[in-house]
């Protein structure tokens, strides 16, 4: 069974010969092919290249379309710097004040350069045989964030939700034309990362943004694209509403129960993860590594889950630590 056979079996409720692996490898990726996350970031064909590498490698069921952040916030006007060893930082925020948002153009994904370039990248990797690229779009409550600042987004949201709703709601935009202009290329998986959105109060998830993150993985299903919700952090006060988002896979992160996220789940959704990426994986040993995704197994008791890290791996986490993983998934089975 390869890793389309596999990931469309898991997903479909059908056998599979063990659970799928999707490890968010991260900047490991750059280890793949020489080049510096600056490359990565700006050479959608090299990033292909390297993910495309490191998944048959490492045994991780998708290839990785996806690089940092900031590729919608920077279309949208905020000013990035690009280094090797680090994921690109804003320089300047596109908006002093959250009134500006009342300025902003909804942008499609062509007009947002390396934004399509991830819809250039994922027709290339469409390619490979054997696995499905999967395709990161950002939530709209962290490129709100990039476009705002972490701090200033959060204040505008307990100072100004409506201004904020409808700054999401003009971002959702972009995100729904990416959605469709992946479709039209064939894609079949995607990821959205919206890690800004673990840290808004239960309400304010419940009331701005779940309806966006509804919207955009409902547009997913309609496009016949399976959908994929990442939030790191603790995300426990939320997960009883974004497991109604629509996604059919959610990552929790290893602040977050496992056993008691696969009980809010209720097989509304794949629960996801979830080993601390560092702790367990990064700084440690294999036998380590391999311990914490059985103790994954564990709590989960039988029922339909995903064992992997939380969140993404540090740029040097070693080999043999992420083949662990592998190793565990093969011994855990379906």
């Amino acid at each position: 069974m390869n890793s389309k056979q596999r990931l469309d079996a898991y997903i479909g409720g059908q056998t599979v010969d063990r659970r799928p692996n999707l490890t968010i490898l991260g900047s490991v990726v750059t280890r793949y092919g020489g080049i510096g996350m600056d490359e990565c970031c700006t050479d959608f064909r090299r990033m292909v290249e390297c993910a495309r590498r490191a998944a048959h490698d490492l045994e991780i069921d998708y290839i990785q379309i996806a690089s940092d952040l900031a590729r919608e916030a920077e279309g949208y006007g905020s000013i990035l710097r690009f280094s090797a060893d680090k994921v690109p930082a804003v320089t300047k925020y596109a908006l002093d004040d959250i009134g500006q948002a009342d300025e902003i153009k909804p942008l499609r994904a062509r007009e947002i350069p390396r934004l399509f370039d991830l819809v250039r990248a994922a027709k290339l990797a469409l390619d490979d045989p054997d696995i499905y690229p999967m395709t990161l779009a950002v939530g709209p409550m962290t490129v709100a964030c990039y476009l705002r600042g972490f701090r200033e987004i959060l204040s505008d949201l307990n100072a100004s939700p409506d201004a904020v709703g409808a700054l999401l709601a003009k971002l959702c935009f972009t995100t729904l034309d990416f959605i469709d202009e992946l479709a039209n290329v064939g894609a079949r998986y995607m990821y959205v990362a919206d890690p800004v959105a673990s840290v808004v109060t239960p309400e304010q998830y419940e009331q701005i943004v779940l309806p966006r993150h509804r919207r955009i993985f409902a547009r997913m299903e309609s496009v016949g694209i399976c959908g994929r919700l990442h939030m790191c952090g603790d995300t426990a006060r939320i997960l009883p509403y974004s497991c109604g988002c629509g996604a059919r896979i959610i990552d929790v992160d290893s602040p977050v129960d496992l056993g008691r996220a696969i009980d809010i789940a209720d097989e509304r959704c794949i629960i996801g993860g979830n080993i601390s990426p560092r702790r367990d994986v990064h700084s440690c040993g294999a036998r380590h590594t391999y311990d914490a995704i059985m103790a994954c197994a564990a709590k989960a008791g039988g029922r339909r889950a995903l064992f992997m890290p939380g969140c993404e791996l540090p740029i040097d986490t070693k080999r043999e630590n992420i083949m662990a993983i592998a190793q565990a998934l093969k011994d855990i089975g379906a």
